[in-house]
């Protein structure tokens, strides 16, 4: 009976920091870019849009509707491009040359996508919708719709 107790005990203590990892707003994230000029915050901004619009692709998918999924996983490629460029970018003014760019973004996008389908899954058992009537997803997903405005809305902040 003790063993049950532990294993209930170290489930929490794992799932407390999980539950805790709740999204920043956009927002948040882009004053932290211009407040510190950390290009790493604008990679996570591309990363996250890419992460998105790859769980809407996925949605989209399973509901049979191939030509808009196919549209949100071009949407996906074009964040993950830009993030990608930022990327280099940040290793060129450290003197670094570019190793696997690409591989890191399609890590950190597969991180972030994790985190937004738990969210969403979460959101479908409470209010039998994966995006609708969350309200930061739901801002989100209309933000990064519009990869260019997004791309200039985060560095000119």
């Amino acid at each position: 009976m003790k063993s049950y107790k532990l294993y209930f005990l170290i489930a929490m203590a794992v799932a407390l920091p999980i539950q805790a990892a709740e999204l920043a707003t956009f927002d948040e994230v882009r004053k932290q870019y211009q407040t510190y000029g950390d290009g790493t915050r604008l990679s996570y901004l591309y990363n996250r849009c890419a992460a998105l619009q790859l769980n809407v692709s996925a949605l989209l998918l399973r509901k049979g509707q191939k030509k808009g999924a196919q549209d949100f996983e071009s949407v996906t490629q074009h964040y993950m491009v830009l993030s990608e460029a930022n990327e280099r970018e940040i290793d060129k003014k450290r003197g670094m040359k570019s190793k696997d760019t690409m591989k890191t973004v399609n890590r950190a996008v597969a991180n972030v996508s994790e985190v937004y389908s738990k969210r969403m899954k979460d959101n479908f058992a409470k209010r039998g919708d994966y995006l609708i009537g969350d309200v930061q997803l739901e801002a989100e997903l209309a933000e990064c719709n519009l990869p260019e405005a997004f791309k200039k809305k985060a560095v000119a902040d």
